[in-house]
């Protein structure tokens, strides 16, 4: 960099007035040593600083920029460029900076720090981690980098490393009430509420009387099905919200009543809630009263038109009294609020397969499979659709990916049953279809294609017996909106 012999002094006595908190004078002293020293980047330098400090950002960035004409490889003026650009939010021309200044100086936490962060804003975690990680080995014991770090695996899709990244640094900054609420927030926006309870509970523990974080702490306990520890963080509620926790706690563990006084407390104390009136649409569909629901799932997508939750169960009632269309509608409004809900995307499948359009429906069955791979009763369900169009060598991957998922779930088996007795495979038509009886007893459809198999196979008194209970029963065949209604009833639970 240029010495700046002629304006030296001036560059000198402006660092003195800056020192001081004198910001015109320091810019009077920067322009005198300009004016005698036109190639000094220092003078430049300390100016785009001055102006950057004073809220003139578009003149700091002219400045800074004359400042690396001068002294290209100045590590400062890079980096201070990259600063103003980023109060611009310009973060693309950060980038470019914040490149230049890591290449010059690796050793510098800052830079790489911020770099990382800039390509996590837009959009690459992935390339993030070695700047975050870099970072992390100068400084180790910055909770910023640490929390950054932990968020670039879960945008990455990592979420086992980012478990592990958290509970390494857990060790160092366990005590530190600000980076566990934010580790906290960070599991439960990436749908790890189990990961997000740990370090709320922590922070709980360090400030009790800190609502905010209980109130999460309870939310957490709740998305991640711990109801019992919901009902033990909460004693005595006092606010319609906390009134709302434990009515959705009960909930979950199967004690209704206690569920509905709780809701009906909540609702008194704030009868405009919306989270108290999602838990009475719940209530009210659970009891069949569907219409009911819908008026007040309605009332709260009013009331809380960015969240969807409302919109969802709006779209459970239409589905059950058989409005399609506005079934789809309000899931699909769902989908749209919270693109991670594979249960919207699925719902959205189940309405558009009852409008009888299946390659939407198929299209949407994927795109809840992407969201959850393991999910049995998505593969399930797409395996129907192959059925319907006599895809069935899809059909049969399907099925059998959704016993291997989930053995125990009866309505695969019976699907590979029935699709097996169509392709006369006898005997492993009968393993499939006794397995599903087995699982669900009440699963009628299954002893009636049974029977069939049965006869087929040559065993008489089986098939006659099978269907004595077929008819015993007095069901028909259970069709597949049928089967699709008890899944969607499923789906349609508190997860």
């Amino acid at each position: 960099m240029p010495s700046c012999v002629t304006a030296g002094s001036y560059v000198a006595r402006a660092q003195k007035a800056l020192a001081a908190g004198d910001s015109a004078t320091a810019l009077e002293r920067l322009s005198r040593a300009i004016e005698v020293d036109s190639k000094c980047a220092d003078a430049y330098l300390l100016l785009g600083l001055t102006e950057f400090q004073g809220g003139e950002t578009a003149k700091s960035i002219q400045h800074y920029k004359q400042a690396l004409k001068l002294a290209p490889r100045s590590y400062s003026g890079h980096y201070n460029l990259a600063l103003a650009y980023l109060k611009r939010n310009d973060l693309r021309d950060a980038r470019s900076e914040l490149e230049q200044a890591v290449a010059l100086d690796p050793k510098q936490a800052n830079a790489a720090y911020d770099l990382g962060v800039v390509l996590l804003e837009m959009g690459q975690p992935a390339a993030a981690l070695p700047y975050l990680h870099s970072a992390h080995a100068i400084n180790p014991d910055r909770a910023d980098v640490s929390f950054n770090i932990v968020r670039a695996e879960l945008e990455s899709r990592n979420p086992a490393e980012a478990r592990k990244v958290a509970q390494d640094e857990g060790r160092h900054l366990g005590s530190d009430f600000q980076w566990n609420a934010a580790i906290g927030q960070l599991f439960l926006k990436h749908a790890q509420p189990g990961d997000a309870a740990l370090y709320f509970r922590a922070a709980n523990l360090i400030r009790p009387g800190d609502e905010d974080v209980r109130y999460q702490l309870a939310t957490t306990y709740l998305a991640s099905r711990q109801p019992e520890d919901v009902l033990d963080l909460i004693k005595e509620p006092k606010t319609a919200d906390e009134h709302y926790l434990r009515g959705s706690a009960f909930y979950q563990a199967h004690r209704f009543t206690d569920a509905d006084k709780e809701s009906e407390a909540a609702l008194a104390l704030s009868p405009e809630n919306p989270k108290a009136l999602v838990l009475r649409v719940r209530l009210l569909q659970r009891a069949g009263q569907q219409n009911a629901a819908l008026e007040m799932a309605q009332k709260a997508t009013l009331l809380a038109p960015e969240w969807d939750e409302p919109f969802y169960l709006a779209g459970i009632s239409y589905y059950f009294i058989r409005h399609y269309t506005q079934a789809r509608q309000s899931v699909a409004r769902a989908f749209e609020l919270n693109p991670r809900s594979a249960t919207a995307v699925f719902m959205e499948a189940l309405a558009w397969a009852n409008e009888g359009n299946p390659q939407q429906a198929e299209r949407c069955l994927h795109q809840a499979i992407s969201l959850q791979p393991d999910n049995a009763r998505f593969h399930c369900h797409l395996g129907i659709l192959f059925m319907r169009k006599n895809d069935y060598a899809n059909a049969e991957e399907s099925f059998k990916k959704a016993i291997q998922l989930k053995p125990e779930y009866a309505l695969p088996h019976y699907q590979l049953g029935k699709l097996q007795a169509s392709s006369q495979h006898w005997k492993e038509a009968r393993q499939e279809l006794e397995g599903a009886i087995t699982l669900d007893p009440g699963l009628t459809s299954a002893y009636y294609q049974l029977s069939r198999v049965y006869a087929r196979l040559g065993e008489t008194e089986k098939s006659e017996r099978v269907l004595a209970e077929f008819m015993r029963l007095h069901q028909q065949e259970t069709d597949d909106s049928a089967v699709a209604d008890e899944d969607a009833r499923r789906e349609s639970d508190p997860r």
